[in-house]
């Protein structure tokens, strides 16, 4: 029966509304292949070329898909399955299949929240994504992001760092090379929570398959944060799913004359909800699901990394519990208080993991960006 769902999604294509009338209409995806050319035609529901798609769709793509998910461990969800989350079956365009590799969160019973903003996120940006992640993880929230660089990089890794749960929804199949250097995010990911994509595993990303991909982010959410967003930044699309949706969407203000926040403010203009603090969102929330969040906890203080200097200006063997392996290799093989990242050496580790280490190191405040390339640590 699988079959007929992953058929379907590829002949009608991501985020097709006909799909999902088209199951309506016909019960489900074996009756819409096993109906007559004549009955799918009399629907009145496909397009001209959706109906040859429909009419010469074979068996043999399908098992390909099934074949390589199952080689991989990925987990394939039809629209339909009691396993597919409610909030999310409910859209006019919901993914007629979900491809999922971890262990797939409760989004119906446990709250989730989207968290956005840009790729060059600035460095305020990068701090709130963080915080905010690492709060509403820790008061057992589940935090949604796109698994990007900049602000979507800081909010699973907040999520992470605080034990908690986050979901990263692909603009890509779950197998493609996309994006290597956050390879490792995604691997930690997958351990503490999922990876989601509507598209077969090597499906490879493009500038189409993104905002397409962000009325997932917003359907399995109570709400969407913008954390930063420009006039034209992809977060817009989200947070205008997220109000299409019927979810609420909260946005963190900016000075009326920086850029980063035109879009931000903008939102806030036409009705978007200001997260000033914490407290904003819990409020919400704490009536909705009373015995799902736990405030006391979100607040509690982080865990002191621990460290010994080895010389005045780099401190060696770090040893914080919350940092991945290949963070504390490239740390502990840091020999300046400035560097570029290809005098990194003897790690063991290839290119694309070195920055993913450097991009969580940075996150982490342990690091920060320095003019030209270069990196530069912070001495605490």
């Amino acid at each position: 029966m699988i079959g007929y769902y992953i058929t379907l999604s590829n002949a009608m294509g991501a985020g097709s509304v006909r799909a999902v009338k088209a199951l309506e209409y016909f019960g489900n995806a074996k009756n819409i292949f096993k109906a007559t050319a004549e009955q799918r035609a009399k629907s009145g529901i496909f397009t001209v070329n959706e109906l040859k798609r429909l009419e010469t769709a074979g068996p043999d793509y399908a098992n390909e898909v099934i074949a390589e998910c199952k080689a991989n461990g990925i987990d394939i969800i039809p629209l339909g399955d009691k396993r597919y989350p409610y909030c999310l079956s409910v859209l006019e365009n919901a993914p007629v299949v979900l491809y999922v590799k971890g262990k797939l969160p409760d989004f119906d019973s446990i709250p989730a929240v989207c968290i956005v903003g840009p790729r060059k996120v600035t460095d305020k940006g990068k701090i709130d994504s963080y915080s905010v992640a690492r709060r509403l993880a820790l008061a057992g929230f589940t935090v949604v992001s796109g698994g990007a660089l900049g602000c979507d990089s800081a909010a699973h890794y907040g999520a992470l760092k605080a034990g908690g749960v986050t979901a990263l929804i692909m603009g890509c199949g779950i197998l493609s090379d996309y994006l290597p250097e956050n390879r490792q995010l995604r691997s930690l990911v997958e351990k503490h929570g999922c990876l989601i994509s509507e598209y077969p595993p090597h499906y490879r990303a493009s500038r189409y398959t993104f905002p397409v991909r962000n009325r997932i982010l917003s359907g399995l959410s109570v709400c969407t944060v913008v954390i930063e967003a420009g006039s034209k930044s992809g977060a817009l699309i989200t947070a205008r799913h997220a109000a299409e949706q019927g979810r609420d969407v909260f946005v963190i203000p900016g000075n009326a004359g920086n850029e980063e926040y035109a879009g931000s403010n903008a939102l806030l203009r036409d009705g978007a909800k200001p997260l000033i603090d914490m407290s904003d969102i819990f409020n919400e929330y704490i009536p909705r699901y009373p015995d799902k969040i736990d405030i006391k906890k979100a607040y509690e203080k982080p865990q002191k990394m621990e460290k010994t200097a080895a010389d005045s200006s780099v401190h060696k063997n770090l040893s914080n519990e919350t940092l991945s392996k290949n963070a504390k290799i490239v740390y502990n093989h840091l020999n300046k208080h400035k560097f570029y990242p290809e005098e990194i050496k003897d790690t063991g580790l290839e290119p694309s993991e070195i920055i993913s280490a450097l991009t969580e190191l940075e996150i982490e405040l342990i690091i920060r960006s320095a003019p030209g390339g270069r990196y530069e640590l912070i001495n605490k």
